[in-house]
């Protein structure tokens, strides 16, 4: 098959969705298909090359990030044009809200067949896709994209993404195939736990990573909450947090730095700066334990990564989540904004022996988060839209 990816952003950009789109194009091109990755240009340099240099083919639009964050599109939607106009692809691909806007002004010149994958997390009454702090007029353009685009098919990373997509409008076919990631990288690693400790002066306090950009669905503050009162009988506990990013919320950043300084955590609680996915294998195997404590999620690939790590998981019960993690089964569950549970859940972990949970919980992972499991699933979707032709 020959595929078109549109994509705002790639790697090297850090971010969930764009692993993703990466390890789907490279798994795709490895299976013998020709894949043509549209995404933002980025600087010249080691890293990116290093994402330009294997085996799908990735076209650069300069504007891009512009054209969806701000859209000053012009020249940006002229590219495109050009691209999804001229393409001999069986497939083109869209991912997300405002790539998928654009390509929807484009539709009579989308010359394959039309897929589309929605993967912001909907906040109600909130956030649609996040691009105006105005929920009606997301709602408004969500509505004007069902009236317009017209997918042929749309792809779906969980059975919450579906209902989104249902609840917004489309009545096109969907196809639920479950996120996933490159999970071989992910294990115990003793010895980068080791050197990561050392590099931090830590020895067997216990760590509890939180994998969550520091934006208020993510409740972060409900985390550090909970590691002040674990603290009345774990006093050595850390707390491990991804450092701010582009794509962070300064005004919540900073209630977090005071919160850090009411609660005294300030010598608990590091701040990892400029990491990469590369980077976070590492951050899983020097932790004790995974905490994610969202509000409202789409999925939870930071869980199938801890899954993976032979980590004990502790997340909300919320739509996404209750997909990824069956609660005393492959990890702990909790209702979302209760601390006291979720202090109750880190107790746990620190003093039972969680052995089988996580056990299960890596075979779990293993079978149903695999990227092969991803890329095969994609393949059998192409190919059976492809086939009703």
């Amino acid at each position: 098959m020959r595929i078109m990816l549109i994509a705002e952003k790639y790697p090297p950009v850090v971010g969930g969705g764009e692993t993703h789109v990466h390890q789907l194009a490279e798994g795709l091109a490895g299976a013998g298909h020709d894949v043509t990755v549209v995404t933002e240009a980025v600087p010249a340099g080691r890293e990116r090359d290093l994402y330009r240099t294997g085996k799908a083919r990735v076209k650069e639009v300069s504007g891009l990030v512009d054209a969806c964050q701000r859209l000053a599109c012009k020249d940006a939607v002229e590219q495109v044009h050009a691209e999804v106009s001229t393409t001999d692809a069986d497939v083109v691909h869209v991912f997300n809200y405002v790539p998928a806007l654009l390509v929807s002004w484009l539709r009579p010149a989308v010359r394959g067949r039309l897929v589309v994958s929605l993967f912001e997390t909907l906040v109600p009454g909130v956030r649609v896709f996040d691009l105006w702090a105005n929920y009606p007029l997301e709602r408004a353009l969500q509505r004007g994209l069902v009236d317009n685009l017209r997918p042929d098919l749309l792809l779906c990373g969980s059975r919450a993404y579906e209902r989104w997509a249902r609840n917004a409008g489309f009545t096109e076919p969907a196809t639920v195939v479950e996120f996933g990631t490159d999970l071989t990288a992910f294990g115990p690693r003793p010895e980068a736990r080791a050197r990561w400790r050392a590099e931090h002066g830590l020895d067997d306090e216990p760590v509890f990573l939180v994998p969550a950009r520091p934006v208020p669905r993510k409740r972060i503050e409900d985390a550090l909450d909970a590691l002040a009162a674990l603290h009345t009988t774990h006093p050595q506990a850390r707390m491990v947090l991804t450092a701010p990013t582009g794509r962070s919320n300064p005004g919540y950043v900073d209630g977090l730095l005071r919160r850090i300084d009411t609660l005294g955590l300030r010598q608990h609680v590091i701040w990892e700066r400029g990491l990469g996915w590369q980077d976070m294998p590492t951050q899983y195997a020097a932790a004790d334990a995974v905490v994610l404590p969202s509000s409202q999620e789409g999925w939870g690939i930071a869980l199938t990564e801890g899954m993976a790590s032979e980590r004990p998981v502790i997340t909300t019960d919320v739509e996404g989540h209750d997909e990824v993690v069956s609660h005393g089964e492959t990890g702990l569950l909790y209702g979302s904004g209760d601390v006291p549970a979720l202090v109750e859940a880190m107790r746990t972990v620190l003093d039972t022996d969680t052995s089988a949970l996580v056990g299960r919980a890596r075979r779990e992972a293993l079978a149903r988060f695999s990227v092969e499991a991803v890329v095969r699933n994609h393949i059998r979707a192409y190919e059976s839209l492809l086939g009703s032709a």
